[in-house]
């Protein structure tokens, strides 16, 4: 339940502050390709570290995403945590956390994100343990 509110606040972060390529439309839906962490970790903290801390118990305008990379597989059933957390970015009212209300992130992310870059992020925050 405080994963899937993780996930939503980080999603409600790439929507606040912008996205590296925020006039660039992506052309296909991401691939679940192989991501690249470093690129990752560089688009998380241009994109989504002001609102999300990755240290235990720090919480900013929204929750610590510190051990994401362990925890998200076990919010959905049947689903790893690169699923849940692809899905958190691009259909991010599949699983609303608790305590938040839906269509407070953009849906669009598919689009406004490449394919790379929702591999990289979320290679990323598979490292985060």
């Amino acid at each position: 339940m405080r994963t899937s509110l993780v996930v939503l606040l980080l999603v409600l972060t790439l929507a606040l502050f912008g996205l590296a390529t925020c006039g660039t439309a992506a052309t296909s839906v991401p691939s679940g390709g192989a991501g690249d962490a470093v690129a990752g970790e560089a688009l998380f903290k241009a994109t989504c570290a002001g609102c999300h801390a990755v240290e235990v118990g720090v919480i900013l305008t929204g929750p610590s995403l510190a051990g994401i990379g362990t925890t998200a597989g076990t919010v959905v059933s049947g689903t790893s945590a690169e699923q849940f957390l692809r899905q958190s970015i691009v259909d991010p009212n599949a699983n609303v956390t608790s305590g938040f209300s839906p269509d407070i992130m953009p849906g669009n992310f598919s689009t406004r994100l490449t394919s790379q870059q929702i591999d990289d992020l979320v290679a990323y925050l598979l490292t985060l343990k």
